[in-house]
């Protein structure tokens, strides 16, 4: 996993919902198809979307949308987990985690909820 990547396309994300078209360069597929994987989808099932620059457009849209989407719920659950932790109700701070881990596709942020989660019965941690 590369930062850059992620920030690449996030900014890639931004430059599309304000209008901008996408740069067209080499760089561009190798990049989606590096991050392809990082946000839930194959390399095998981004490949196609590389063939003509609305199916570009749409892929960098999804994995910006996957990104954004999935640190926002992070964000959510862990924020309500934490309250409800705090006042006592471990199994609801649970419960939060894990409807949060079942709708999640990032593994990255499949693997911060387990994380996470594993901790949520231990009072000195998350």
């Amino acid at each position: 996993m590369n930062p850059d990547d992620w920030d690449k396309v996030i900014i890639l994300g931004r430059a599309l919902a304000a209008g901008e078209e996408l740069p067209q360069d080499a760089e561009l597929p190798a990049l989606l198809i590096r991050m392809a994987p990082q946000v839930g989808l194959s390399a095998a099932d981004a490949q196609p979307s590389l063939a003509t620059p609305a199916d570009t457009t749409a892929l960098v849209r999804e994995i910006h949308r996957r990104t954004r989407d999935g640190s926002y719920r992070l964000g959510r659950a862990f924020s309500a987990a934490a309250k409800l932790k705090d006042g006592g109700d471990r199994a609801g701070a649970r419960k939060v985690l894990e409807d949060a881990l079942a709708v999640e596709v990032v593994p990255l942020y499949r693997d911060q909820l387990r994380a996470y989660l594993a901790q949520v019965d231990d009072p000195d941690k998350t």
